[in-house]
């Protein structure tokens, strides 16, 4: 071998053995994959400290916030979590929220806040989120209280059977004038991800297998938060 075969071999061999850097990281897709007009998106999972600072809260804190896409814990991310009076009526514009945490969330996505569950109503705002809310509920046995944090851009879609389990890792297909404009998979959390709601012109007909088609009209189908889908068998 001549030396400039070896030098390229050389080279060669130490790009592939960057590829196989621990230090590289795979972004994946949770939120859905298939037709590129309504369900591709460029959100990734986020890495535990990407784009969120140096420094971390403790952890061990007894809320939990999640990622609504990603399905991920919101790692050392600055978030501001407040409790809603008990007779809030939001459209009067007149709601007071007393502070219960302001700072960093630690490694595994928790904020140190202590309430009685079964009766506060918890907000949650971090930047690059829309506020997000927990309703009063006891916990449930050996769980902990979560947040999901629904992305400001997009549209989030979450599909619950009729007692509203979460159907998870399901395969969803929406239809318009019988033709596909997105088929997608439901995340750890029974979401899926648009990069615009597809529910604001045509009626859309969700589809997955073991499941009855669903014909939703509007916004106003899609349950009292107007993004959760309800499938029956």
């Amino acid at each position: 071998m001549g030396p400039r075969a070896a030098a390229a071999l050389a080279a060669a061999l130490a790009a592939w053995a960057l590829a196989l850097s621990p230090g590289c990281a795979k972004r994946l897709d949770v939120s859905g994959s298939g037709d590129e007009r309504l369900d591709e998106t460029a959100r990734g999972d986020a890495l535990p400290d990407q784009g969120k600072g140096e420094s971390c809260g403790p952890d061990g804190g007894a809320l939990l916030l999640l990622d609504a896409v990603t399905a991920r814990p919101l790692s050392c991310t600055l978030v501001t979590v407040s409790q809603d009076a008990a007779d809030c009526q939001p459209a009067d514009g007149t709601c007071s929220s007393q502070e219960l945490f302001r700072g960093r969330t630690g490694v595994q996505g928790r904020a140190g806040v202590t309430v009685a569950w079964e009766s506060a109503r918890i907000s949650a705002v971090a930047a690059g989120y829309r506020p997000s809310y927990r309703d009063p509920a006891p916990l449930q046995a050996g769980a902990g209280a979560e947040i999901e944090m629904v992305p400001s851009d997009g549209f989030t879609l979450k599909l619950v059977d009729p007692e509203g389990n979460y159907l998870t890792r399901l395969q969803v297909s929406f239809k318009q004038r019988g033709e596909a404009v997105a088929q997608m998979t439901t995340n750890e959390l029974a979401n899926v991800y648009f990069r615009r709601s597809p529910f604001s012109g045509e009626p859309v007909v969700v589809e997955a297998p073991g499941y009855a088609p669903l014909t939703v009209n509007g916004p106003q189908d899609l349950g009292g938060d107007g993004h959760t889908v309800t499938l029956r068998k």
